[in-house]
């Protein structure tokens, strides 16, 4: 089986066994070569794909997070407006009586000097020194303007005295709003009921101006 046998010669059977074995070779270095590329392919193919899918996530989780961060931060406004600005302050009420510390009272001697004998004009000056509007009845009962020695010991002379004191005058004040009434006096002293009188002569008094209980400060003039 070894030597070749046939009509034609023998080398002719060598190179046709040769070229089979080398067909033959070249056959099973083709499928081994077939064999190594098909597993040569599936590894570097599954190595990529399991290291791009384990590093995946924490890029994913990286991204997620100033993702949702940034949602909360954008709803936030949304979530929490201003708050609504406060309701105008109700309109005031009417005016209520106006208290004793917000009633100024002042004694305006209408010159600093006058001759003795002669008519003395002499003035109160009713004003509402607060912030709103008050009432307050400034009739003529209670308002009232006395002379007074130089050193306030003695009353000399009252308004009160002589003149009619009868009737109310309610007004509503306004702040800053003064109302003035004057009157004259002839120099002399006197009594409740218009009694006794006496001429006072040249030297130094005081005139002090009140409105009920309310009185001023004590302002000084001069008869000469």
């Amino acid at each position: 089986m070894i030597e070749p046998t046939g009509p034609l010669p023998s080398s002719v059977y060598w190179r046709r066994r040769a070229a089979a074995i080398a067909a033959a070779v070249v056959a099973l270095l083709l499928v081994v070569w077939l064999i190594g590329a098909v597993f040569s392919d599936d590894e570097p193919v599954g190595q990529p794909t399991n290291v791009a899918a384990a590093s995946t996530p924490p890029s994913s989780f990286d991204l997620a997070t100033p993702t949702t961060s940034s949602s909360s931060a954008t709803a936030s406004p949304t979530t929490s407006p201003p708050p609504p600005p406060p309701p105008p302050p109700p309109p005031p009420g009417p005016p209520q009586p106006c208290p004793d510390d917000v009633i100024g009272v002042t004694a305006v001697p209408e010159k600093p000097s006058y001759p003795a004998g002669s008519q003395v004009g002499l003035a109160i000056a009713i004003s509402n020194t607060g912030k709103v509007p008050c009432i307050r009845d400034i009739g003529r009962h209670l308002r009232e303007l006395v002379v007074m020695t130089a050193d306030g010991a003695v009353q000399l002379w009252s308004s009160n005295h002589c003149l009619a004191t009868a009737g109310d005058e309610v007004r509503i004040l306004q702040p800053g709003e003064k109302f003035d009434f004057g009157t004259k006096w002839v120099g002399s002293t006197s009594e409740p009921g218009c009694g006794k009188h006496t001429r006072l002569g040249p030297g130094d008094y005081l005139l002090v101006a009140k409105l009920g209980p309310k009185a001023s400060a004590p302002v000084p003039f001069r008869l000469t």
